[in-house]
């Protein structure tokens, strides 16, 4: 399997969060959608609609690519005998960062900066979860996705 042909498998399981992934399949569409999005944001700078926030490419993007990227997180998460429900409270955490960033006074900047810390240790622990290696034996998600299997 190439590496383009690993890097769309997530897209041909759009919302499929059943069964397990690979580090390779994860980390090569993870990087596929990084790809994806810097092209979109050269995009929309040639366009006139670059900047800090996204432009409507990137936007259209990223908007069609949160489906697989959740449902590849899953599937990754399940293969190391972990579940998906341990995405939920740093991506809610994620979203609620701009609420708690634009308090302006001196005891808001201190929260912020707590609640920013938390969230960063919150997805460093996301990340060393999608970095390990899965089992090799079949776990209560399925069989591993790297088992050896009879072609057809």
């Amino acid at each position: 399997m190439t590496l383009l042909d690993q890097a769309l498998v997530p897209l041909k399981k759009y919302a499929d969060f059943s069964g397990r992934a690979s580090r390779g399949e994860f980390w090569t569409f993870f990087f596929f959608v990084m790809l994806l999005q810097a092209f979109a944001r050269v995009l929309d700078a040639m366009f006139g609609r670059g900047g800090f926030m996204p432009g409507p490419t990137a936007g259209l993007a990223g908007l069609l690519l949160i489906v697989p990227q959740m449902a590849v997180a899953v599937r990754r998460l399940h293969d190391v005998n972990g579940s998906g429900r341990e995405l939920i409270v740093p991506m809610v955490m994620l979203f609620a960062a701009p609420l708690v960033v634009m308090f302006g006074s001196f005891l808001g900047r201190i929260v912020a900066l707590g609640y920013t810390g938390l969230l960063m240790l919150m997805f460093a622990q996301l990340v060393l979860m999608l970095i390990r290696q899965g089992s090799s034996i079949p776990n209560r998600y399925g069989a591993a996705p790297t088992a050896f299997t009879f072609g057809v």
